[in-house]
This record gives C-alpha cells, structure tokens and sequence, in this order.
C-alpha cells in the first residue's frame, strides 16, 4: 500500500485530519505508526497503528475507527522532566539524539542552575524508531533530489518497500517511487540517497 503523508484522514463517522509523519525502524525499515494531526479538533497529534489502515491513496487514507476511537488513541509527544544538575549542551544531545525530536531543538532548553528540573517534550515513540516526516528534503550523493511525499509499505510484513519522493518544481512537480535499496539512511531531518541525483530523476 501507498501511504502519502499529508494525505487526509478519513475515520468510519467522518474526516478526522491528516497525516503527517510515518513512524519507522530505520534499521529495519519496518513502519509501525503514522502520525495524525487532527486539525481544528482541539487535540494534539496521535499516533495511529499502521493496523487501522484500511485504504489509502494520494489523497485520502480510510481508517478503520470512529473520531471518538481517534481521540483515544495515544499522544505523539509527551512532557517529560529533566533534571538540570549537571545539564549541558553535550547531556541535551544525548537525551534528545543526534537529530532533534519533532522540531524540538537544544532551544527548548533552559539550562538552569543545579538542582532544578526542566520539562521538555519528546516523541513518544521508542528510542529504536523515528518519525519521518512529509517534506523533509532527499538528499542524493551529489546534492538534493526532491522532498519526501510518501512510502510504499508491503501491508504484510510493513516493511518499507520504496520511497515515494516529489521532486521538480512548482508546475512540474511529479512524485518518483524509489527502491529501498537505494536508500542509504532514513533521518528525522533528511533522507539520504545511494544514487546521484540523475539516477533519481
């Protein structure tokens, strides 16, 4: 199946927002979430078992839940709390990773005085997986190829088989399917490419 991010959520009573991220091992490249934005209902972002999916397009993806069902679902960020003593730049990238969560940079750190505790929010997902996000930019062996659109998931196994990547500009823009083995590193900031640009193209 073709999961494309942004695509709108449809629950079984009603539209219940979109989505925005897919959740993955990037070692493994199996998927296990996506990640909704529920848009205008009051609530943060969820994270939706890939087991919901009943049918997806480029448009659309039809889940097999109600709104009610949606919101129950469990948050994708969550507040933790951090104690400060001792807490610097170096112990910010350990606990955040090499990347930043969900755009959550060293920022939103206040790096107060030992003692103190500092409460930060994080993704709430496992520290093997991440969330890749729609848009972020692929980047090819010889620069960047194109943005992510979406991902080509084997309903089976949800292991990813291809990435569906949007490249051109504004009035030509088209979306390129490219093989998982062709994928060097998935990241929360970037897709990195085995291939130079022409191979993606």
């Amino acid at each position: 199946m073709n999961i494309f991010l942004k695509a709108e959520i449809h629950c079984t009573d009603g539209a219940g927002g979109n989505a925005t991220a897919l959740v993955l091992n990037p070692a493994t490249k199996v998927a296990t979430h996506l990640v909704i934005d529920p848009k205008g209902h009051g609530h943060d972002k969820y994270l939706l078992p890939l087991d919901l999916v009943a049918e997806s397009n480029a448009k659309r993806i039809d889940v097999r839940c109600s709104r009610h069902e949606l919101d129950q679902l469990a948050p994708f960020i969550k507040v933790v709390k951090v104690e400060a003593q001792g807490l610097d730049m170096m112990d910010a990238q350990a606990l955040m990773g090499s990347e930043s969560h969900s755009g959550i940079g060293f920022q939103d750190f206040s790096f107060a005085g030992a003692g103190s505790s500092e409460m930060v929010e994080v993704e709430a997902i496992p520290e093997s997986e991440l969330a890749v996000r729609h848009g972020i930019p692929v980047e090819a062996i010889d620069g960047k190829a194109g943005e992510v659109d979406g991902f080509a998931i084997d309903p089976e196994t949800r292991r990813i088989t291809h990435l569906v990547l949007r490249e051109g500009h504004l009035f030509t823009k088209k979306d390129v399917e490219i093989p998982v083995s062709e994928i060097d590193r998935l990241g929360e900031l970037a897709v990195y490419l085995n291939i130079p640009k022409a191979a993606a193209e």
